[in-house]
C-alpha cells in the first residue's frame, strides 16, 4: 500500500479524484546478492576444476548454471538442431525475486556438485571479500 510521505503529499492526495497511476522507475539492485554469487563462483570454479581435472573460470561456471537451471530459449534452427540461447541475469532481465531464486537454486547446486555446504560457501565467500 503507499502512503503519503509527509503532510503536503497527503493534502495533495485529499485532492485527487478518480483514478491514480503510479509508475515507480529505477530503484536499486540488490548487489549484495549479485556480489555473492560471483563470489562464490570464484571459489567453486577452482575447486571443481581440482575434483575434476576441469580447467573451468566463473564465466564458464555461470554458462553451465545457466544451463543446468534451464535459464534459457530453445530455438529449433532449419536443419532440426536445437540452439539454446542463454537469458540474461543482468539488472535490466532479471528482477529481484527472480535473482534471488537463481542465486539460491546456483548455490544449492554447486554446494552439490563440491560436496560443501552452502553455509559454508556463503562464509567462504563473505571472508575472501
Amino acid at each position: 500500500m503507499l502512503r503519503p510521505a509527509n503532510r503536503a503529499a497527503e493534502e495533495a492526495m485529499r485532492e485527487i479524484k478518480g483514478k491514480v497511476r503510479v509508475e515507480i522507475k529505477g530503484g536499486v539492485a540488490n548487489q549484495r546478492r549479485r556480489g555473492l554469487y560471483w563470489s562464490v563462483a570464484a571459489l567453486v570454479a577452482p575447486l571443481l576444476n581440482d575434483m575434476h581435472g576441469l580447467t573451468l573460470d566463473e564465466q564458464d561456471l555461470h554458462d553451465i548454471t545457466r544451463d543446468k537451471l534451464r535459464v534459457y530459449d530453445e530455438q529449433v534452427l532449419p536443419s532440426g538442431e536445437v540452439y539454446r540461447r542463454r537469458r540474461s541475469t543482468s539488472n535490466r532481465a532479471m528482477n529481484e525475486a527472480e535473482r534471488a531464486e537463481f542465486t539460491t537454486k546456483a548455490l544449492h547446486l554447486w554446494s552439490t556438485w563440491t560436496g560443501v555446504a552452502v553455509e559454508t560457501l556463503h562464509t567462504e565467500a563473505r571472508d575472501a571479500a
